[in-house]
C-alpha cells in the first residue's frame, strides 16, 4: 500500500526528497556503518546508497531484519542511526536509547524524522490520522499500546521526549546530546494527504507551497507537522 501511494503521489515524493536530503546532511562522518531503522520501502537509499537498509520483519526492500531496541552490532561500531518515521512506533524508547548509545561511535549520531505535536498538527493528527496522538503518556515509559504490533504508535512521543521533557531527556541520556532540533511542513505536508488522505492541493503547487512555508518559518511552533531531531554520541 504505501508502495502504491509513492508512486502515485509525486507531491509526497518530493517533499520526502527534501526531507531525505535534510537527513543526508545531518549525518556524522566518522567512522562506521549507517543503518536505516524501520526502513519500510526502502527510499531512503535513493539518496544515501551506503545506508544499510533494516526493518523489524523481512521485506523485500530491506538489507537486514533489526529489532531497533536490540541492535546486533558491537560497541562504538555505528557511525549513525537513520530513524524516518519510526520513533513514535518503538515501544521503548529508553531500551532504543540505551542500545543506540552502546553501538554508536563517538561523534556518531542519531537523525529522526517525526510527527510533531503543534497547536494545528495536534488537532489534525487527533482528528483526521489512524495513528493514536497522546501527549498525555508518560514520555520514557514503556508503551504497552506499541508493543502489540509494528504498526501501532503515538505520534506524540518525538514532541513529549524532545521538546516537552528535553531536560529530563538529557538527564537520563547525557553521552546522547540533543545537537540539533528543526520544525518542519507547515502547509505543504497536510495538504499533500500524505500516503492515506485526500490530496487537497495540484503537485504543481509544491514550489509555491514551499516558499510560503519558509516566509512562515516564525510560527513554526504553532503550524508544524513534522520535525528534524539530531542526537550525537559523546
Amino acid at each position: 500500500m504505501q508502495d502504491e501511494a509513492w508512486r502515485s503521489r509525486p507531491i509526497v515524493r518530493r517533499l520526502y526528497g527534501d526531507w531525505y536530503r535534510l537527513v543526508v546532511s545531518q549525518l556524522s562522518a566518522v567512522d562506521g556503518s549507517t543503518i536505516e531503522l524501520g526502513s519500510g520501502i526502502s527510499r531512503f537509499k535513493e539518496h544515501y546508497p551506503a545506508a544499510v537498509a533494516t526493518d523489524i520483519q523481512p521485506t523485500p526492500w530491506v538489507d537486514e531484519v533489526v529489532d531497533a531496541e536490540r541492535l546486533p552490532y558491537e560497541e562504538a561500531e555505528v557511525a549513525n542511526l537513520v530513524l524516518i518515521d519510526v520513533f513514535h512506533h518503538l515501544p521503548s524508547p529508553a531500551r532504543f536509547f540505551d542500545s543506540a548509545s552502546r553501538v554508536l561511535a563517538r561523534g556518531g549520531r542519531i537523525v529522526l524524522l517525526e510527527p510533531y505535536c503543534s497547536q494545528v498538527s495536534y488537532f489534525a493528527y487527533r482528528r483526521f490520522h489512524h495513528e493514536r496522538t497522546d501527549l498525555d503518556a508518560p514520555p520514557f515509559a514503556d508503551d504497552e499500546h506499541a508493543a502489540t504490533s509494528p504498526m501501532a504508535a503515538n505520534q506524540a512521543r518525538a514532541t513529549l521526549v524532545f521538546f516537552r521533557n528535553a531536560d529530563e531527556y538529557t538527564h537520563r541520556w547525557p553521552s546522547l546530546p540533543i545537537v540539533d532540533r528543526r520544525l518542519l511542513a507547515l502547509l505543504t505536508y497536510p495538504l499533500s494527504g500524505g500516503f492515506t488522505r485526500p490530496k487537497l492541493v495540484p503537485d504543481a503547487a509544491y514550489r509555491p507551497l514551499s516558499l510560503a512555508e519558509r516566509a512562515l518559518s516564525p510560527l513554526a511552533p504553532l503550524l508544524a507537522f513534522r520535525c528534524l531531531v539530531v542526537l550525537e554520541k559523546r
